[in-house]
């Protein structure tokens, strides 16, 4: 028996700008994958649904203040290995 259920979302790619500003997302979740293609843009994929809240992030680089009460979401390598992003969410 095969059963099969109602498509209510979709895989999207996100880009935020390396550029230490807080960028507002609608309608995705909790990041699935984090990585970048672009020295200065880091992507990530997540669930996309017009009903999902709002969320912001931000862009950090390895040893980088960090707000207290923010959420890691993934790290990724930048295209040449000398620059390591980390995606952090601010609720």
């Amino acid at each position: 028996m095969v059963v099969v259920a109602d498509v209510t979302g979709q895989i999207f790619r996100y880009e935020v700008p390396v550029d230490d500003r807080w960028h507002e997302i609608a309608g995705c979740s909790t990041p699935l994958h984090v990585d970048c293609r672009d020295p200065w843009t880091v992507e990530f994929w997540a669930w996309q649904r017009e009903d999902l809240p709002a969320r912001r992030y931000r862009v950090f680089g390895t040893g980088q203040p960090i707000p207290d009460g923010t959420h890691y979401r993934g790290t990724t390598i930048a295209p040449g290995g000398q620059l390591v992003w980390h995606l952090i969410e601010q609720p």
